[in-house]
């Protein structure tokens, strides 16, 4: 699947809006060196272009920080509470929440270690467990795990500051939050 006309709309955004000619992102645990004039992403450690649906999203991030900015609201929202979120939910349900939940049900601890080992994630106060994650650079997303009991069943909530809708659109979100889940899936 191609994604040239909106990763070509991307390019012309972001070209209009630069003051600079090269950009480093971060993005999980890669850092992507974004090269405006020659319309090139590459990942830094391994040198490689990155593929088209990061590219997207990291012009996007990149856009919107440089255009609003990134002032962080300490107010934690889930996907059902931005534009969108509640038509998009099972989709999203079902992509994204019910992969990370069967992995943390059969590898509680693994999960734990790779959030926090190999994503730079960081425990903190929620749930039976929180693990704040940084995505961007200063965009952080935390999952809220719960194991469960006789009466509930284990559950996973993804959460991320309100600010984060004032920079990328909710169908970036939607892509941040399902390739967290698919390295999850990938890994464990």
């Amino acid at each position: 699947m191609t994604y040239e006309i909106a990763l070509n709309k991307a390019w012309d955004k972001i070209a209009a809006l630069a003051s600079s000619k090269k950009y480093t992102v971060k993005y999980f645990t890669d850092i992507y060196e974004v090269r405006i004039s020659d319309r090139m992403m590459l990942s830094i450690s391994s040198d490689t272009p990155a593929s088209e649906d990061i590219a997207i999203l990291v012009l996007h991030y990149l856009t919107g920080f440089l255009k609003y900015g990134y002032n962080p609201k300490e107010e934690w929202i889930s996907f059902k509470d931005i534009k969108g979120g509640q038509s998009y939910y099972p989709a999203y349900q079902e992509n994204t929440i019910k992969p990370i939940l069967e992995k943390f049900k059969e590898k509680t601890d693994d999960l734990i270690s790779y959030l926090t080992e190999s994503l730079e994630g960081r425990i903190v106060k929620g749930g039976d467990v929180t693990v704040e994650l940084p995505t961007f650079s200063d965009v952080y997303i935390r999952m809220v795990l719960w194991h469960g009991d006789d009466e509930f069943a284990p559950e996973v909530t993804i959460l991320f500051d309100r600010e984060l809708t004032e920079i990328i659109p909710s169908e970036d979100i939607a892509v941040l939050l399902f390739n967290l889940a698919k390295r999850i899936s990938d890994e464990l």
